[in-house]
């Protein structure tokens, strides 16, 4: 297993070799506190949100304890592992797709200029007992693909990553195949590669990851101290439509232009 810290401009040639890249500094230090700002008050504000943002939350005490590492659910109180259609709580969060290192990584990802928004939302992998997250693609899934691999996600990290921490692990070169011989979007359970197939990626905080629907991914739990929080978004070409536009995706079919 290699741990690697990438911190260039978005490399078009090893994303189209391994499957991932990085893209250094790619939001500014004010919305970056903002963002972080506004994810904490929505976390404090739980008790109180109203039924219909209330499901748009997945919380950690719903999910199984085997990848929380046996902590029982009455340990891990109202802390939030997946905020859903985060512009739907605060419209800071709009910024995101605004971004020019976002939009440009996107398009050269791609290989088109125009661009939509399929969801958007904040995956969190909260100190101590953050969820791992096992191997997987991101084409095909249910939730919102298009008929076709012409998307990409983006994990904009809020907090950084780092191996103790349930940084994101690739497999460089997974995605070399055909749509077509994607049969299922996750191995078998309990499948593991050889660790020296397996890049584990570490970043700054403001760092945006590019990933290949392809490839393969995943992460282990949070040992560490510090919050791993990514905003997460799924962005594709504008001509293709998804299959299915997802319920409570405020940003579904939004147009991506930079500022």
């Amino acid at each position: 297993m290699r741990v690697v810290s990438l911190e260039s401009s978005f490399d078009s040639a090893a994303f189209a070799r391994d499957g991932f890249a990085v893209v250094g500094n790619a939001v500014s230090p004010p919305l970056l506190a903002g963002l972080r700002d506004a994810l904490e008050r929505v976390q404090g504000a739980v008790p109180g949100l109203p039924p219909e943002l209330l499901e748009r939350l997945t919380f950690e005490r719903d999910l199984p304890e085997a990848r929380r590492g046996g902590i029982a659910a009455s340990e891990v109180g109202d802390a939030i592992f997946i905020l859903g259609d985060p512009v739907a709580f605060d419209p800071l969060f709009w910024e995101v797709l605004r971004q020019p290192a976002l939009v440009s990584a996107a398009r050269m990802a791609l290989g088109v200029r125009d661009l939509a928004a399929h969801f958007m939302n904040v995956t969190i992998k909260h100190r101590r007992f953050g969820r791992a997250i096992g191997w997987h693609r991101d084409y095909p899934n249910g939730y919102a693909s298009p008929a076709a691999s012409c998307f990409v996600r983006a994990m904009l990290c809020l907090d950084g990553m780092f191996r103790d921490g349930g940084a994101t692990a690739f497999i460089p070169g997974s995605h070399l195949l055909a749509d077509a011989e994607v049969a299922e979007p996750a191995p078998p359970g309990g499948w593991q590669p050889p660790e020296s197939d397996v890049v584990v990626v570490c970043c700054d905080p403001g760092d945006l990851v590019l990933i290949h629907p392809k490839v393969l991914h995943g992460g282990g739990m949070n040992t560490s101290s510090s919050p791993r929080r990514n905003i997460v978004v799924q962005i594709g070409d504008a001509a293709m439509p998804l299959r299915r536009v997802p319920e409570q995706e405020t940003v579904a079919g939004h147009r991506l232009e930079a500022v």
